[in-house]
C-alpha cells in the first residue's frame, strides 16, 4: 500500500501513458493543494481560499507561480501524447529544498543573510530539468540545515512548517486510479486537507473551525528538510529533494509518514547546494514509496565511468554507483496504489500470505543472496520499546524476503564508539559550519547590514573595532538566527588552538574508528564469525 493516500510516481506515469491524465492537469492539482495549505503572508483575509495560520502547513518558502509551472508541462504533455517521455520523471511535480540552487530563484537556505541572493541551476536541478520533471517550488527548512524540528527558520518571508500527520491518519483511504483521475481533473481537495480543518456549511464556503482534540495540537514535521517532507505528505509534490547532514531527510520523512532516503555520501553531486558541514552533507530524496525514491535516485545519481570533469565538481563519488541488488522498482507499475511496495510494507507484518507476491512486496525472495548485518551495539538502553518492536518486525520481513540476517557482535562494532558518535557528529559539523559560514561577512557575499549610530559611537569611543569589523559583526548578528549563532560559536571554540586537540581531533578519531569497524563488518565473508 502507498503511504497514507499519496499518489505515487508509478501511478502518475500509468495515467499519463494511457492518456487518462496529462502532466498539466496533475501540476494544476498539486499547485492547488499547495495553495490551500500555504499561509498567505499579508493576504486579503476575505479570500476564502486562504487558510489561517493555525491550519496552514507551510511547506513552501517559494511556491512558483502557476503560469511558470504550466509552462514546464506543455512540452511534457506533448511527449506523452507522442509516446516518447524523456524519463520516468517526465511530467512529475517535484519540490526542492531552498538550500539547493534553482536558476533565477532566491537561494536563501531560510536565512536572512542570503536574502536577495539569486541562484544558478545546481547539478540536481539540471538533472531534474533534463529528465522532464516539473519543479513546483522551493521548500521550507531549518536555517542552513541546522535543526531537527523545522522551527529554526530565520527568513522573514515564511512561516513555521507544521506536520499534517494527524489529518492524514484520520483519512487513510487509498484512492483507485479512476478516483485519482476524477479528483485531479475536478481539482477536488483530498479529504485529509479540508475535512479535518473546516466545517462544511453546505454552500461550498469555508465555515467555522472544527476543533477536535487532535486539531488543537501543532506537531513538528521534523527537520531540517521539513517543508520537503510536508509537501510530499499533503500531495503538493510527488517527490522532493532535500539534504541530510545528520538525519535531515530521514527524520522528517519518518515523522510525516513518508519515505526518506539518504544515499551514500558523494553518490549525488552537491554542486549548487549551500554548505553546512561539507564532509557530512548529502543530497537526499523524500517520496511516497520506496519505488518512487529509487526512480528519482536513478536520475540524480552519478554513474560509473563519469570523470570529475564530466560531473563538473569534486563533490562526487564515481565508483560503484551501479553496483547493488537488482530490484524491480516498477513492481506495482500499472496497478492500483494498494500494490505499490512502500516502507509501510517493510515495517509492519503483512496481513496476507507470504506466497502472494502482489501483496507481500515486489516478488517473493527478492532479497535472496543479500546479507543484512544487525549490530548488537545499536540496541541501546535509551531506545524506546516501540522502536525496538519495529526493528524486530523489519528484521522478520527482511528474512521473509530472502535476506540472511547476521548479528554483529560488540567486539566488531563497539558500543563505546556508537555512544560517542552523536557527540563526534556535533563537534565535526559545528567546526565545519564555522568554517563554511565565515564567507557571509556582508562585504563580499550575502546581505550587508551597516552598523547603527549607537554601535558606531560606542566602538569609536572604545577604539576597539574598525568600520570593517563593525559591518561584519552587525551583518552576522542580524543575518543569522539563534541556532546558527550557537553552532558557529561552538565550532569556533573547538577549532581554537587550545581546544583543537581535545575536541576536534578526538571527534575525528571516533569517526575514523566507526568507519573502520563498519568497513570490517562489510568485508567479512559469510562463513566468518561476525
Amino acid at each position: 500500500m502507498a503511504t497514507h493516500n499519496g499518489l505515487t510516481i508509478q501511478i502518475a506515469r500509468t495515467l499519463f501513458s494511457s492518456q487518462r491524465l496529462t502532466p498539466s492537469q496533475l501540476a494544476l492539482y498539486c499547485h492547488s493543494i499547495a495553495t490551500h495549505t500555504q499561509e498567505q503572508i499579508n493576504s486579503d483575509n476575505s479570500n476564502n481560499n486562504v487558510y489561517d495560520a493555525f491550519h496552514a502547513y507551510n511547506a513552501f518558502s517559494n511556491l512558483f507561480p502557476l503560469e511558470e509551472i504550466l509552462s514546464q508541462t506543455i512540452e511534457s504533455d506533448q511527449r506523452y501524447k507522442l509516446g516518447i517521455p524523456k524519463s520516468p520523471l517526465d511530467g512529475i511535480p517535484i519540490s526542492i529544498k531552498c538550500n539547493i540552487a534553482v536558476e533565477g530563484k532566491e537561494l536563501t537556505a531560510s536565512s536572512n543573510i542570503l536574502k536577495n541572493v539569486v541562484g544558478y541551476d545546481s547539478h540536481v536541478t539540471t538533472r531534474l530539468k533534463d529528465s522532464g520533471a516539473i519543479i513546483v517550488g522551493l521548500t521550507n527548512m531549518d536555517e542552513f540545515g541546522m535543526g531537527s524540528l523545522g522551527i529554526n527558520n530565520n527568513s522573514v518571508n515564511t512561516s513555521m512548517t507544521k506536520n499534517p500527520i494527524l489529518s492524514l491518519n484520520k483519512y487513510p483511504y487509498q484512492y483507485s486510479m479512476e478516483e485519482w483521475v476524477e479528483r485531479i481533473q475536478s481539482l477536488s481537495m483530498p479529504d485529509h486537507i479540508h475535512k479535518s480543518v473546516y466545517k462544511n456549511n453546505g454552500d461550498g464556503q469555508l465555515g467555522d473551525h472544527d476543533y477536535h482534540d487532535d486539531d488543537a495540537v501543532i506537531l513538528s514535521p521534523g527537520g531540517s528538510s521539513s517543508g520537503s517532507a510536508v509537501s510530499v505528505a499533503v500531495g503538493s509534490s510527488l517527490a522532493s529533494i532535500g539534504t541530510d547532514t545528520g538525519g535531515s531527510v530521514r527524520l522528517p520523512a519518518s515523522w510525516c509518514g513518508i519515505v526518506g532516503f539518504k544515499p551514500t555520501y558523494g553518490s549525488i553531486s552537491r554542486r549548487g547546494v549551500v554548505s553546512y558541514a561539507s564532509s557530512l552533507d548529502t543530497v537526499g530524496i523524500l517520496a511516497n514509496s520506496v519505488n518512487c525514491t529509487s526512480l528519482v535516485f536513478d536520475v540524480l545519481k552519478n554513474r560509473d565511468g563519469n570523470t570529475l570533469e564530466e560531473l563538473g565538481d569534486a563533490t562526487s563519488c564515481t565508483v560503484g554507483m551501479d553496483v547493488g541488488v537488482n530490484v524491480d522498482v516498477d513492481a506495482g507499475f500499472g496497478q492500483s496504489s494498494q500494490n505499490a511496495w512502500t516502507m509501510n510494507d517493510l515495517t509492519k507484518e503483512s496481513n496476507h500470505s507470504n506466497t502472494d507476491a502482489s501483496n507481500d512486496g515486489p516478488q517473493n525472495n527478492w532479497l535472496e543472496g543479500v546479507r543484512v548485518g544487525i549490530p548488537e551495539a545499536f540496541s541501546i538502553n535509551e531506545c524506546p520499546p516501540q522502536i525496538l518492536e519495529a526493528w524486530g518486525r523489519t528484521i522478520s520481513r527482511l528474512e521473509k524476503s530472502g535476506a540472511t540476517i547476521h548479528t554483529i557482535s560488540e567486539k566488531n562494532i563497539s558500543p563505546t564508539s556508537v555512544k560517542m558518535s552523536l557527540a563526534a557528529y556535533y563537534v565535526i559539523s559545528c567546526a565545519e559550519a564555522s568554517s563554511n559560514l565565515a564567507r557571509y561577512d556582508g562585504l563580499k557575499f550575502g546581505e550587508s547590514v551597516r552598523p547603527n549610530e549607537e554601535i558606531l559611537n560606542q566602538d569609536k569611543s572604545n577604539n576597539n573595532w574598525n568600520l570593517r569589523e563593525m559591518i561584519v559583526a552587525s551583518t552576522r548578528a542580524k543575518g543569522f538566527g539563534n541556532e546558527v549563532k550557537r553552532r558557529v560559536l561552538a565550532g569556533t571554540a573547538v577549532l581554537s588552538s587550545d581546544q583543537f586537540h581535545t575536541f576536534y581531533e578526538a571527534a575525528a578519531a571516533v569517526r575514523a574508528a566507526i568507519s573502520s569497524e563498519l568497513n570490517d563488518a562489510f568485508d567479512k565473508d559469510e562463513d566468518n564469525d561476525y
